[in-house]
This record gives C-alpha cells, sequence and structure tokens, in this order.
C-alpha cells in the first residue's frame, strides 16, 4: 500500500533504514564505553526523547511496553484479571498453574511451568505468567514437582536448592524442558543424587550455559535433571584458598560454580592470573574445566590444563580429591561423565605489569603478505618463525596474547583487522598512556561490576554476580531492551543492519579494552554480550589465511542474500596446545583457531544461517583437515529432506579415534558405573561410528 501511494518510499525506507541503524548503533557505542555494557545511563540525558537511542525506543512500541511492565507490582496496577484458561492451566487438570508472580524472587512462581511471557493488555506481572511449552507427566524428571520450586517448604522436597526453570544455553537455540536446579552446599548435592538414583533419573552439571550443543543435555531425554553450582557455596579452601609451592610459584583452589570473575576478583589484587584466559569473565571455572575452552595467548593452551587438583562427588555421594596427574587428564575436558566437579585448584603466575590495548588497520590489500604483516608486526604475536609462514616479515613478538577480528562486510577488498592485545612485565611499552599496574582501587571497581542490578526477560532482577553465575553472560539493553530483541525486529534491514552491527564490532573493541583495563586492568574485555552464533576450529597455521579467505568469501556472497547476511567481524586467534587431557580435541603443538559469528535475529529462518555455517565448514573440515571446539557450533549435516542442523551423530563419532573413545569409557566405568551421569552429546563423542 505504501509504495502505490507513495512512489518516492524506496528512497524514504532507505533513509528510515539508516536512521535505524544509527539509533541502534549509537545504542551500542554507548554500552560499549566507559559504564561497561549498559546504555541504561544515557537514559538519564535521553529523558526528553531528543537523542537517537531514546528516539529508537521509543518507536519500539510494544516491545517496550513488554518490558517497561515488569517495574511495576500488581498493587500499582489493579487485581488481576481472570487466569483461567490454557495459558495458565498447563497440565488441562482445571486448576491454574500459574497466574502468579513470586515479588520476593522478582520472577513467575511454579518456574518449571511457568514463565514470563507478557501478552497485550496485560496489566499486572501475575497476568504475564503463563504456561511454558513444557509440561509433562510428574512422574519423569521433567515433570517431578519436587523439581517445580524446590526451594517451596511445601513441596517438601528433599534438598534445598533454587529452581531456575528450564535448562537453555546462553544463545537460545537449545531451549529443553529438562528442569534447572541449583542446589546449595554438598549435602544438597548429595541428597538430589539419592533422589536421582531412586528414581532412575540422569543427572547433568551445567556451567554458565555457554556450550552451544546438547552437552548438558538436548532435552530429548525427560528422565533428565539438570544441576548447576551457581547457588553452591563450598567449605574451607575449597571455596577459595591460595598457596604457596615449593618452587616458588602459587596455586589458587576456588568454588567450580565461580566464574572467572569471582576468581580474579580475588587473585588479581595480588597480581596473579592464570596462564591463559577468555575474552569474557562469564564462563563457570568447572565448564571450562570440563571443556575445550581457550583464551588467546601465543604460549598457553586449553584452560583446563592449568588444573592441577580438584574436589569431586561421585554417583554415590562420596567426595574426594582428585591430584593424580593421570587421573586429572581424565576429569579434564570430561564433559560431565564421571561426576561432579566441585572445587578447582589452579597454577596461577605472576605478573609484575599489564598492558591492555588495540590494534587496528584498514589492510592495503587482501592478502596472505597483508594478513600476516598484521599479526606479525602490528599484533607483534609472540610466535616462532619457524611454524609461521614467511610472508609479513618479521615483527618485535612482545605481545603475549592477541584476539583478532576482520570486517569483511564493510572492508570488501581493503578490510580492516583489528587485534586486542597484550603485554606484560618488561615487554610492556614504556609511553602506555594507561594503566600498567594495579588499580589502587581495584577492589571497588571489581565489586562495582559484580553488584550493579541487573535484569532479564526470564528472571527478573539480579546481580550481575548473581547473574554471571546462573546462566551465563547478562544480557546487553539498550534503552531498556535487549539487542537480540532489537534484531528481531528489524530482519526487513538485513544489509544496512549487517555493516552496522560488524562496524558497531570493531568500533567497541578499543572502548572496551580500555574501560576495563583503566578499572581492573586483569585482561577481560567483556562483562555482557548478546546472544550470537558461532562456530570455531582449529586449523594448521599455514592454512589460517585459506581459512579467513573462505569466510571472507562467503560472507561477501551473503550481502546480495534475502535469507541471511552475515553481521559480525570474523575472528580467530593462535593457541598453543599442551598434552594434558585424554579428550582434547587436537593433539599438542601449535594451532590457528578460526570462528564464524553472527547473529541469527537477522536471519529469515534458521535453516538460511544453518546452511551458510554449513557451507564454510565443510570447506574447513574437509579441504584444511579442521577440528571443532567442542563447545560450539559443528556438525552440520542436511538430510535427504534438505533440512540442515548441526551436531550431526554421523559427525560427532568422528572427533576420537576408537583407540581414545575405549579408553575414556573404561575410566567412565569406574567412576559412574550406574551411569547417572551419561547421557548428552558427550556420550556421542563416545559412541563408534
Amino acid at each position: 500500500q505504501a509504495r502505490s501511494a507513495h512512489p518516492s518510499t524506496p528512497t524514504h525506507a532507505r533513509a528510515m533504514a539508516c536512521k535505524g541503524a544509527i539509533a541502534l548503533a549509537f545504542g551500542l557505542f554507548a554500552a560499549a564505553s566507559g559504564d561497561l555494557a549498559s546504555a541504561e545511563d544515557v537514559a538519564e540525558t535521553c529523558a526528553d526523547g531528543s537523542c537517537p537511542a531514546q528516539k529508537a525506543r521509543m518507536a519500539s512500541g510494544q516491545a517496550g511496553v513488554n518490558l517497561m511492565q515488569r517495574a511495576y507490582m500488581q498493587s500499582e496496577l489493579g487485581h488481576a484479571s481472570d487466569t483461567s484458561g490454557t495459558d495458565y492451566d498447563c497440565d488441562d487438570d482445571g486448576v491454574p498453574d500459574c497466574g502468579k508472580w513470586d515479588y520476593t524472587m522478582s520472577m513467575c512462581k511454579n518456574q518449571l511451568m511457568c514463565g514470563h511471557r507478557y501478552k497485550f493488555p496485560d496489566g499486572t506481572l501475575d497476568q504475564s505468567c503463563r504456561c511454558r511449552r513444557c509440561a509433562a507427566s510428574p512422574s519423569t524428571a521433567q515433570g517431578d514437582p519436587k523439581f517445580l520450586s524446590p526451594e517451596d517448604p511445601r513441596v517438601e522436597a528433599p534438598f534445598k536448592a533454587l529452581g531456575w526453570g528450564t535448562f537453555k544455553n546462553w544463545a537460545d537455540h537449545m531451549n529443553t524442558c529438562a528442569p534447572w536446579i541449583m542446589p546449595k552446599d554438598d549435602g544438597d548435592i548429595r541428597s538430589l543424587l539419592v533422589y536421582a538414583r531412586e528414581r532412575g533419573y540422569k543427572v547433568r552439571i551445567s556451567g554458565a550455559g555457554h556450550s552451544a550443543g546438547g552437552i548438558v543435555t538436548d532435552g530429548k531425554d525427560d528422565s533428565v535433571v539438570v544441576m548447576s553450582l551457581a547457588e553452591y557455596t563450598a567449605s574451607g579452601e575449597w571455596e577459595f584458598g591460595i598457596k604457596d609451592m615449593p618452587d616458588g610459584s602459587k596455586r589458587a583452589t576456588a568454588n567450580a560454580g565461580w566464574t572467572q570473575f569471582h576468581l580474579y576478583e580475588r587473585v588479581r589484587p595480588l597480581g596473579f592470573f592464570l596462564p591463559a584466559q577468555t575474552a569474557g569473565y562469564f564462563f563457570s571455572l568447572g565448564g571450562i574445566v570440563a571443556n575445550s575452552v581457550h583464551g588467546g595467548s601465543y604460549k598457553a593452551g586449553f584452560v583446563h590444563g592449568y588444573a592441577t587438583r580438584m574436589r569431586v562427588m561421585h554417583y554415590d555421594g562420596t567426595v574426594r580429591i582428585v591430584d593424580d596427574e593421570e587421573e586429572m587428564r581424565y576429569w579434564r575436558c570430561s564433559f560431565g561423565l564421571l561426576g561432579i566437579i566441585l572445587g578447582i585448584e589452579f597454577q596461577l603466575e605472576k605478573r609484575e605489569a599489564l598492558q591492555m590495548y588495540s590494534v587496528d588497520r584498514k589492510l592495503d590489500s587482501w592478502s596472505s603478505e597483508e594478513f600476516w604483516k598484521f599479526i606479525k608486526q602490528d599484533a607483534e604475536a609472540d610466535m616462532p618463525s619457524e611454524i609461521l609462514p614467511a610472508e609479513g616479515g618479521a615483527g618485535t613478538r612482545k605481545a603475549w596474547n592477541g584476539e583478532f577480528f576482520a570486517d569483511f562486510i564493510n572492508g570488501g577488498d581493503t578490510p580492516k583487522i583489528a587485534v586486542y592485545a597484550q603485554k606484560a612485565n618488561s615487554s610492556v611499552d614504556e609511553n602506555f598512556g594507561g594503566q600498567l599496574g594495579i588499580p589502587e582501587d581495584i577492589h571497588e571497581q571489581y565489586a562495582t561490576i559484580k553488584n550493579r542490578g541487573v535484569t532479564d526477560g526470564w528472571h527478573g532482577q539480579m546481580s550481575w554476580g548473581e547473574a554471571a553465575r546462573r546462566d551465563g553472560s547478562p544480557p546487553i539493553k539498550i534503552m531498556g531492551m535487549g539487542v537480540n530483541d532489537i534484531l528481531d525486529g528489524m530482519k526487513g534491514l538485513k544489509g544496512p543492519m549487517a555493516h552496522v552491527m560488524s562496524d558497531a564490532a570493531m568500533t567497541s573493541i578499543p572502548r572496551l579494552a580500555r574501560a576495563l583495563g583503566n578499572k581492573v586492568n586483569d585482561g577481560f574485555f567483556l562483562t555482557h554480550a548478546p546472544a550470537a552464533l558461532a562456530a570455531a576450529y582449529f586449523v594448521a597455521p599455514d592454512k589460517a589465511f585459506a581459512a579467513m579467505d573462505f569466510l571472507r568469501k562467503v560472507q561477501m556472497e551473503s550481502l546480495d542474500s534475502k535469507e541471511f547476511v552475515w553481521n559480525l567481524p570474523g575472528e580467530f586467534r593462535f593457541i598453543n596446545v599442551q598434552d594434558t587431557a585424554v579428550l582434547q580435541p587436537i593433539p599438542k603443538g601449535i594451532w590457528f583457531n578460526a570462528q564464524m559469528i553472527s547473529f541469527a535475529d537477522l536471519a529469515k529462518t534458521h535453516q538460511a544461517w544453518k546452511k551458510d555455517f554449513k557451507k564454510v565448514e565443510d570447506f574447513w573440515v574437509k579441504e584444511l583437515k579442521a577440528q571443532p571446539h567442542m563447545g560450539k557450533l559443528f556438525g552440520f549435516e542436511t538430510s535427504s529432506e534438505g533440512v540442515t542442523e548441526p551436531f550431526a551423530d554421523t559427525y560427532s563419532c568422528t572427533i576420537y579415534s576408537d583407540e581414545v573413545k575405549e579408553k575414556f569409557e573404561a575410566y567412565r566405568q569406574t567412576q559412574d558405573p550406574e551411569g547417572l551421569f551419561g547421557t548428552g552429546l558427550g556420550m556421542k563423542f563416545l559412541k563408534k561410528c
């Protein structure tokens, strides 16, 4: 109708698209500035609707109402209306299961069946508490009333735990009906295991939910209950402790339910670090040790390699310390198949000085020479020349860590590449204008980050520290609205938004690094992150350019697509893998880690992005002999009906050799003879093809 009435509408639409993109970019840049990944503070200066971000929010209409109505209690808006009907009676027994908001916990009551889902014209929080899609028989774990609200005394659960609804991962593409509960201490976990064994349930352990696949559970088995250590408190040194070693080094013990933030809050003020760390704080310690998680250190390998002891609980509730190196090799990267990791001892290293900084450059051309020149000279990567191509010349090798980003969407034949880098000790630049030591107010800065209030769309308000432990990165908000929610409403602007989002990601890197560098200077630069799709693969360094070149080709081709346009930079890092775990996915050596990442929200359908991810994976795996990162998307397969899905059984079973599978399975049988923990994607890794 608009086109027939106004011939100039296409031009007008492009103008409006640009205005919307600018408004979103404004919000993203504000979110990436010194106040650490939230644009909430900008609201105070935009109350009159005069700034672009505020206008974008005002134009969002009903989405804004949805979020705004959370701030009011029933007493302020009147009485709840009738809560009968299928929205509230989840099991069709004539008794409403939902329709009640728990104002103490800031979430809907009966979390297993009920969740916050606003429908116009809801006037109260109670009315917005509707049935989830999960309503199972009480004879299964998914419908067991003991998991409904374990903190409710009327339920008489044999353990104390916080009910957290049903398990989903951070990126929301693995959304299950498995109940998700968070016990408080060893006794509660032990009681949970007893209860599960009596009823023939399976128990899976989640970290902060960042694994992309069904490593925790895919939800298909209704006998699975998911247990998290997000509310767990350990005793003595296994909550936190630090000790001197005979060789002069130090080691720290920590609660496995902590995130890296909670550990660094304790060790960074003393000048200590883990040898390897990720970009963001929000991964649980137990999760990163039980998987193949790595950072961007040129000298360090998987984080699990620096775990030296563990305190674990077995299927029968017994607790022991694992300190034999041969046994540790099984528990590292074990995907939760052996038991529950309660506490971890880590090797630490001292850094007298640390420099957090970024470098970017628009390449003169897209070529192998320019690619390696940036890595060696601009990024000053500390890697031995004998394992790298001769192209790119030689650099200073002063940087010990580098995380790289390539904006192919905006760059064309001359893309911009950026690196978030770190130098340490004698390698730091004398003329560096930022923080190099331990900030004087570091304790206050950590407290400010941890105690900052956040709100998610499922459970309500909590502190950042609680949100990070419970289900990963707290959501990024632009004027109160989630970035992913905004993008979901902009599917018709795939092209313009792809350019804006990719550029915004590149622009935010120096801001984020500078902000956290000045506040705590601990090497991390992310406190929040929107949910994005990510797949990463390890290839030999001499295939690095070929890997990124193909990703660039696919991304550039997508710019003409009406189905899916890539909208975030390509990423890459290097990792120096050591032989530290039976189930590590790649052997010892220096590897190049190539990563494709994008928001799914702008895709026309889920199949659209899956097919493009498969296209890149096929080349990397078949032509470059790549191996997957086990915690991210992989194994894309297209069925005879033309449907493409990740985590194909035919691929998952190929990652490990039969010898490795048999070796690990034999040990697993000794640790969990009843198979209490034996389900999920990890078990598919062990199957014969």
